[in-house]
């Protein structure tokens, strides 16, 4: 039996309501230099437990990659007579558990693996799960996609810009060369000199939350000051209320009273705000990907159909779905698609 969430439901009703009413168009550029898909001849092996009483393929993982997902299985399909496909996606956190088990072929998330994820899988196989980016993250929230993420404070903050290190002193304790808790310690003068900043932000083993920790916060504990809040929303309303505070939250959501500020790797700049164009270029320091996980059979190679349905998503025809999704997630590069395709044939 499937594995699903009691969100299921209620993502689904979502996607077909942001399907009726779509933000502004918004499609993305192919990197031409990606290769043309060749289907393989590999097919499943008879009664693979991810197949379906007809015999069709299922595919599960996040509901907000179900558009994506829908339409790859449409060409996989049409480039392998009489292969059949279903989408079974009921939630990030069914992917893991029903790869473990292998009632899924392929199973996609909006986030990397958490630690406990990866542990159970490693408990039963010896090894962990192998990780594909397939795209980059998407910079709207209107479809409730997996997003990259942004630095904000509010428009009363004269602020306009930090380095990722700034950010980390704001939100952690025990940086070396001390922590950050005034906003006069980054430069504001007036009232703001001594004025307390308030970090706010979401939990740390969100999915938002355990990016961070592993790839911008080096796994240091939050400030004591640090609020927490499940909800983007119920946060960002929060820091509407709060001229002190300061989060990183989903990109694309300032509004009125809440400004994004530019960021950098490097006190010289240059200071960007994750446009497309960046992120897919690795540019932007908080730029996320959206992830397909396989598993290694017994000879350590991944299942032969898997590789083949994930390059299907790695090459050109692959990833004109995405940009083909207006909105929707942003394709890699050619660069880092070979990356990923690499990793298949390890």
């Amino acid at each position: 039996m499937i594995l699903t969430t009691r969100a299921c439901a209620a993502s689904l009703a979502f996607l077909a309501l942001a399907a009726a009413t779509p933000a502004i168009a918004q499609t993305f550029t192919v990197d031409p230099a990606l290769p043309a898909y060749a289907p393989s001849s590999a097919r499943p092996a008879a009664g693979a437990p991810y197949l379906s009483a007809d015999g069709a393929i299922r595919i599960g993982g996040a509901v907000h990659a179900k558009v994506a997902v829908e339409r790859a299985n449409a060409l996989y399909a049409k480039t392998h007579p009489g292969a059949k496909l279903v989408d079974v996606s009921a939630g990030a956190e069914t992917a893991i558990p029903n790869l473990t088990y292998n009632r899924i072929l392929v199973g996609s998330m909006g986030r990397p693996i958490k630690l406990l994820e990866a542990a159970g899988f490693k408990s039963a196989f010896g090894s962990e799960p192998v990780e594909i980016k397939v795209a980059n993250a998407a910079n709207d929230t209107s479809q409730k996609l997996a997003t990259s993420l942004a630095v904000y404070v509010h428009r009363d903050n004269p602020l306009m810009q930090l380095t990722t290190r700034q950010v980390a002193k704001i939100l952690t304790i025990g940086n070396e060369g001390g922590d950050f808790s005034r906003w006069g310690q980054l430069g504001l003068t007036g009232h703001w000199t001594k004025r307390l900043i308030h970090p706010l932000g979401t939990p740390q083993y969100s999915g938002f939350g355990t990016w961070m920790m592993a790839n911008r916060l080096d796994g240091k504990p939050y400030s004591a000051a640090y609020e927490e809040y499940s909800s983007t929303d119920e946060l960002l309303k929060r820091l509407e209320n709060e001229p002190g505070g300061i989060t990183v939250a989903a990109i694309g959501r300032g509004t009125d009273k809440i400004k994004q500020l530019a960021v950098s790797e490097k006190p010289e700049g240059p200071f960007i705000k994750g446009t497309p164009a960046e992120i897919q270029a690795n540019a932007y320091p908080y730029g996320r990907y959206l992830y397909f996980y396989a598993r290694r059979e017994a000879n350590g190679k991944v299942d032969p159909v898997a590789a083949d349905y994930l390059k299907l998503l790695l090459s050109k025809e692959g990833q004109q779905i995405f940009a083909a999704q207006s909105n929707g997630y942003i394709p890699l590069s050619a660069a880092d698609a070979a990356i990923e395709r690499a990793k298949l044939d390890q």
